[in-house]
């Protein structure tokens, strides 16, 4: 009625799309876990049985058993499917039984045709390797919350360091269709053993990858994007990969090390690359070693976080396992991937000291969402940590947010009373809050209240961390367990918030939880900051001060 009211009939189609999905996504997960042969079938190419098994294993730990098919069957009988380069099957399954991952490149435009987008477009959920194509796939309506990135990793594998070292360098994909493959190839060849495979698959290229001392990896096309499928692949075998770098290289960094990159289109750059590489080459081995455990910890955790979205895990099952934390860090930015414009948007102002978080999805954005903080909180408290800042994508930071931080930071580590957690925004105050103290510091002022309703920018205690982690998914009552009313219905709770709020909110953003603009946030965060306000300097008046 409000939409109508405002005469907002592209945002009422937009909410009303919104809950169309989400009821899918429920009748969905009812069918899935209700599934009691729990048997999936993997529909994939020779040359992505690799990404098959991987896929395979994962699900195997959930549980749910699979049949990897090189084609079509007769009949789809099984209750899912996932399907690997659905342009390369004639027969799919039917869109409401299936997921397709996507593992074209964008930047060349020749599968992406009308029929492929809207094959992509029915199904289920479309997963992919990379940003970049999601990017692209947002622009043709194949976007969040049907796109789901599952970055391709290693699997731990046999790596047989025995193995006699017959060739220098190993090639395998299509060399005898790319020009600019066989330049690169002609001039390795002239200094270096190089085995050059067309069309192996299976074993017979495990086996050769084995024989080799590193894998070249060149391009199909100029500027292409990362082959990860490869590079996983070789890695899993025990065998660093010398690659022609990409500009997207940098979405990989658990790569580094087992992987070495030289400069796109250059021979010279390649054959200095291999020269220094194959001097080191004693010393990679532990490296590869390090790569896979991560690289495969990645995968896991992005395939499962898919899972939960789908519906055919429940978020529980994501959360018994550690979150995977690019590197240790205390300060983390919640984000989704799949959210183009929000993730550029906090890429672009990321603070120094924080760490981007692909936050957990789940076909009720809000359990994704409390699920995501306490992954993190979980994180932090085995190992170790006393406190943890998160921020979410939607927040506006003023150009001395360091500076500011700082100063909150000391300004908490000076104060003797106890605190549960410091919020630098709040949407709303409750009716019922009470004020406990009021202190100036530096630029702000503190006001510790009982209460806190907004997760855009908070600082958690050891506490408030203890409570995050015993938060309870299962518990699907949306007016009193999203993850801000959960901590707003704690008893005793001290909340520390700064006059004026630290952080702005940004209107533009659609929330990824709602569907809505967040621009309806703007009066509460206005009418909350004000309430805040005055509930000081009625607590300071009462002994002789005022807030400025």
């Amino acid at each position: 009625m409000r939409y109508l009211a405002r005469g907002d009939f592209s945002g009422l189609l937009r909410r009303l799309k919104w809950y169309q999905e989400e009821h899918k996504h429920i009748k969905l997960r009812h069918r899935l876990v209700n599934d009691g042969g729990r048997i999936w079938g993997i529909l994939c190419t020779p040359h992505t049985f690799f990404i098959a098994n991987a896929i395979a294993d994962r699900l195997a730990k959930h549980g749910i058993n699979s049949e990897i098919m090189a084609g079509s069957p007769d009949d789809f009988d099984y209750v899912f499917y996932i399907v690997l380069c659905p342009q390369m099957f004639k027969v799919l399954p039917p869109a409401e039984k299936r997921a397709v991952f996507q593992l074209e490149q964008s930047i060349s435009s020749r599968w992406f045709t009308n029929d492929y987008i809207k094959i992509l477009c029915d199904s289920v959920a479309t997963i992919d390797y990379s940003r970049v194509n999601i990017e692209f796939l947002a622009a043709k309506g194949v976007e969040y919350p049907k796109i789901h990135y599952v970055p391709i990793g290693a699997v731990y594998g046999s790596v047989d360091e025995k193995k006699t070292r017959e060739y220098d360098f190993v090639f395998y994909g299509d060399s005898l269709s790319c020009e600019r493959r066989r330049y690169f190839l002609e001039k390795l060849k002239r200094k270096y053993r190089v085995k050059i495979c067309n069309n192996v698959f299976g074993d017979e290229m495990y086996s050769i990858i084995r024989r080799a001392k590193a894998v070249i990896n060149i391009h199909y096309y100029e500027g292409a994007l990362l082959e990860t499928p490869r590079i996983s692949e070789c890695i899993s075998l025990g065998i660093p990969v010398l690659s022609e770098g990409s500009r997207d290289q940098g979405e990989y960094p658990e790569f580094e090390g087992a992987v070495r990159f030289f400069d796109q289109g250059s021979v010279e750059s390649m054959m200095s690359a291999a020269a220094d590489m194959l001097g080191d080459i004693d010393a990679i081995g532990e490296t590869v070693r390090r790569t896979i455990m991560k690289s495969s910890d990645r995968f896991n955790f992005m395939l499962d976080r898919f899972l939960v979205a789908l519906g055919a895990i429940p978020v529980e099952a994501i959360l018994t396992n550690s979150p995977y934390i690019e590197r240790p860090s205390s300060c983390f930015a919640l984000s989704l991937p799949e959210a183009v414009e929000r993730r550029k948007a906090i890429e672009r102002v990321l603070p120094e000291r924080f760490q981007l978080f692909d936050g957990i999805r789940h076909s009720s954005a809000w359990i994704g969402c409390g699920g995501s903080f306490k992954a993190l909180s979980r994180y932090a408290r085995s190992n170790g940590l006393k406190r943890l800042a998160i921020i979410e994508d939607d927040i506006i930071l003023p150009e001395n947010f360091n500076e500011l931080l700082c100063e909150v930071d000391q300004y908490l580590e000076r104060r003797v009373a106890h605190w549960d957690l410091f919020s630098g925004l709040m949407a709303d105050v409750c009716s019922s809050a009470k004020v406990y103290s009021v202190e100036t510091y530096g630029s702000r002022t503190y006001v510790t209240i009982d209460r806190m309703t907004s997760m855009v920018c908070n600082i958690y205690n050891e506490s408030a961390l203890a409570l995050l982690s015993d938060w309870n998914p299962s518990n699907t009552e949306i007016s009193t367990n999203t993850i801000d009313r959960y901590l707003e219905r704690q008893e005793s709770l001290r909340v520390v918030v700064c006059l004026p709020f630290l952080v702005g909110y940004n209107v533009e953003a659609t929330s990824t939880l709602w569907g809505f603009n967040n621009s309806r946030y703007i009066p509460m965060i206005k009418k909350a900051e004000k309430k805040i306000e005055i509930m000081a300097n009625d607590w300071l008046q009462r002994r002789g001060g005022v807030v400025n």
